[in-house]
């Protein structure tokens, strides 16, 4: 379960009724209801909070999310960089709990077992754009 005060228009989150599960954008949030609005393929349904999950953040997300290993040496020194434009999501060497988010000259430590919706909002602060699934 996510926290529902975490939840924004457009975070990735896996949504289960029944006994399927589907990944998708949120549309909106109610949270008098504490009803989430999630499209996934060309359907929207509300779920319950309770039936939303987090997605971890992993190399395969970062992907689909339009990121692509870095070739540059320089960045690639400390670990292993992931790159789309100006953004870049270090996975370090001599920490690996962390990983080093950078935007032009903003950096941020954080810790590596987040999930797609936090990654998500990071990156929204940092750059003052929406990230969805290419």
């Amino acid at each position: 379960m996510i926290k529902l005060s975490e939840i924004k228009a457009g975070d990735i989150v896996n949504a289960r009724y029944e006994d399927v599960i589907n990944t998708g954008s949120v549309l909106d949030v109610d949270r008098e209801e504490r009803k989430v609005l999630v499209a996934h393929g060309d359907q929207e349904f509300w779920y319950s909070n309770d039936d939303l999950d987090a997605i971890p953040l992993t190399i395969e997300m970062l992907e689909a999310l339009g990121f692509s290993l870095s070739s540059d040496p320089v960045l690639n020194a400390d670990g292993t960089a992931y790159v789309k434009g100006p953004f870049i999501v270090r996975y370090l060497k001599k920490d690996s709990s962390k990983i080093l988010l950078t935007y032009r000259d903003e950096f941020r430590e954080v810790e590596k077992d987040i999930y797609v919706h936090q990654f998500q909002n990071h990156y929204r602060s940092m750059t003052n754009m929406h990230i969805e699934m290419v």
